[in-house]
């Protein structure tokens, strides 16, 4: 019964979701361009890059268009690209 008062008491407003993310979505876009561009050198398909690297190709797809992923996806994708995080990130 105190949880129902409890509830009926407090005022749940949703939380208001702060504008904007637009600076951090471009930064994630240019990364993910920058996945691609490094993939495509490599290999032009990304199926067959993610089957070669044992990546799943969702996941690849996901990072190539700046979506979120995990860090430890994301690093590992990098590394199968062949290249240094600290190289990738240079000129972001």
């Amino acid at each position: 019964m105190f949880y129902l008062n409890f509830i009926a008491k407090t005022n749940m407003k949703p939380k208001k979701v702060l504008e904007p993310y637009s600076e951090v979505n471009q930064k994630l876009e240019n990364i993910g361009a920058k996945v691609r561009m490094l993939r495509k050198e490599r290999s032009p398909n990304y199926e067959d890059f993610a089957a070669k690297s044992n990546i799943n190709k969702v996941t690849l797809n996901k990072i190539e268009r700046g979506e979120s992923v995990s860090l430890r996806l994301f690093v590992l994708t990098i590394q199968k690209i062949g290249i240094s995080l600290e190289d990738f990130f240079k000129g972001l």
